[in-house]
């Protein structure tokens, strides 16, 4: 095991006395770290439907819009061009208390055969329609089944008029960038890449003119993604290649963080049984 970069570290805590025996804020902060540049977004831009109707300090956001985090800021647009590159799938569960997965699984780009996931499991739990229908609505399985989402992802370039809380505009042109479809979601997404199938048409060479449609059931207010054929592409360009394999190099990455997760989690599973069958042995033996 390297520990090299850990020694250093723990060197540097010298620094800190180093520096407050010198009375030298601007050294100490740089030993304390606080002097790290964050960048406030890790990985991909992500676009996604925006339900916020105003910002911290009460400024109107456009509901049912397209929103992205771009530089810094949030920005909006009523509509957006989106050309993918790659469509994956994924199951995870989301903990709405601790505002974060609870559980994900591998992305693959069919929706068949297994899915592992970070619980050790397949499909974060999901089950089948069947293997629901045979449940108690009260079993934990059925619960667990009703609490994962399959998510279709789609690795794109997006381009649009945009405009912060500001209004200030911004134009993003082929911006690269991710978007997930769920739950009522993912069924416009998904007919409509069906039909450029029917049609004979690469998605990835597909441009799609992605509007919003507004719900309303009961109290609750949604709004889902209308896609429509924007254009065609005629070939593919040495940037859409690089792209291409930037995003699958992502996608492998996730696999193989969510594949080490499964399978520290297969054996805390077989350690628990062994340790659950020891326990029986015992209980044998003393009567």
């Amino acid at each position: 095991m390297d520990t090299g970069t850990d020694v250093m570290n723990m060197d540097d805590m010298d620094a800190i006395v180093a520096a407050m025996d010198a009375d030298n804020d601007e050294a100490l902060m740089a030993a304390s770290g606080q002097n790290v540049k964050q960048t406030g977004q890790k990985g991909l831009p992500r676009i996604n439907i925006n339900y916020d109707a105003e910002t911290e300090d009460g400024k109107t956001l456009p509901r049912g819009s397209w929103k992205m985090y771009m530089d810094g800021r949030f920005i909006y647009a009523d509509e957006v061009i989106l050309r993918p590159i790659l469509r994956t799938f994924e199951y995870s569960v989301w903990d709405q208390e601790s505002g974060s997965f609870s559980s994900r699984s591998v992305q693959k780009t069919v929706l068949s055969g297994m899915f592992p996931d970070t619980v050790g499991g397949n499909k974060c739990g999901r089950l089948t329609r069947e293997e629901e229908d045979r449940l108690p609505k009260d079993d934990v399985a059925y619960l667990n089944s009703r609490a994962a989402r399959c998510n279709q992802i789609l690795y794109s370039k997006v381009s649009g008029t945009f405009k912060d809380a500001d209004g200030n505009e911004v134009v993003l042109d082929n911006e690269p960038a991710v978007a997930y479809f769920k739950s009522s979601g993912f069924i416009p997404m998904n007919d409509f890449i069906n039909n450029l199938n029917k049609q004979q048409k690469v998605m990835q060479k597909t441009e799609i003119l992605l509007r919003t449609n507004r719900h309303k059931k009961g109290s609750v207010t949604y709004w889902t993604p209308s896609p429509t054929l924007h254009g065609v592409v005629a070939d593919f360009s040495a940037e859409d290649k690089e792209l291409a394999a930037k995003f699958v190099k992502t996608v492998k990455a996730h696999n193989e963080v969510v594949m080490n997760q499964h399978r520290e989690a297969v054996k805390l599973i077989a350690d628990d049984d062994d340790i659950d069958l020891a326990a029986d042995f015992d209980n044998v033996n003393a009567a």
